[in-house]
């Protein structure tokens, strides 16, 4: 009788053991997240580890913002560590190494999902979800890109995009160029002739949202925060 109520305790003890580290573990790849900021004005950076260096990233956003590049992975190379980036250049599953040495991270606390199905726009801290809205996607002929990307610059304007523009690292898969620039996707305002009905897919690709959304957006999140769109 003894024995049998120690065993049934033991696989207790086992199973509690088991959740908790379920537990840790989904507490730590809700915060998994980092962001790769540059240690000096203009680094280097190659297409893969130990490569040639192909182009420079700044520390500092066109905006003024401090420069933050998504880390996806981290790979040593004759013994030195390169963190793999989200450079923000096409195609929109880039990849940029740069020397671990030449740059430092911080954890990415919040990350951004849009989903296009739903036409919904979601701010997560870690686990917890910060709030939600109802947003304007890209239409079926200039679809707003799927994948994940990252939040590239901010920039405050007074036209039709007001309050403020929030690039993302992603580029329109149907415009090279739009209005003079290099077809970056962005989170917008939606006035003047952008008005149309929340959670409809009418945009050229960028994602139209509330002026309350954007201005908690540019309050939350950093340059290099993480962005979902599925």
């Amino acid at each position: 009788m003894e024995s049998g109520r120690m065993q049934v305790m033991s696989r207790v003890g086992k199973t509690l053991v088991l959740v908790a580290a379920v537990l840790l573990v989904g507490a730590a790849q809700a915060s998994a997240w980092e962001i790769v900021r540059p240690v000096k004005l203009k680094v280097p950076y190659s297409a893969e580890p130990g490569g040639e260096p192909i182009g420079k990233v700044s520390a500092e956003t066109r905006g003024g913002e401090v420069a933050g590049f998504l880390l996806l992975t981290k790979r040593p190379v004759g013994g030195i560590d390169w963190f793999g980036v989200r450079i923000g250049e096409r195609p929109n599953d880039n990849v940029g190494w740069i020397r671990a040495s030449q740059a430092y991270t911080v954890d990415a606390r919040y990350r951004i999902h849009v989903s296009l199905e739903r036409r919904m726009l979601a701010v997560f801290r870690d686990r917890d979800l910060v709030w939600k809205v109802r947003v304007v996607v890209g239409a079926p002929a200039t679809p707003t890109p799927e994948g994940l990307f990252a939040v590239h610059d901010f920039y405050r304007v007074s036209d039709d995009l007001r309050p403020w523009v929030i690039e993302m690292t992603a580029h329109s898969e149907v415009h090279e160029t739009y209005l003079g620039g290099p077809g970056r996707v962005a989170f917008h305002g939606r006035h003047g002739s952008l008005r149309v009905p929340w959670g409809t897919r009418a945009s050229n690709g960028c994602i139209r949202t509330p002026d309350w959304a954007l201005r908690s957006l540019r309050q939350l999140v950093p340059v290099g925060t993480p962005i979902r769109v599925s």
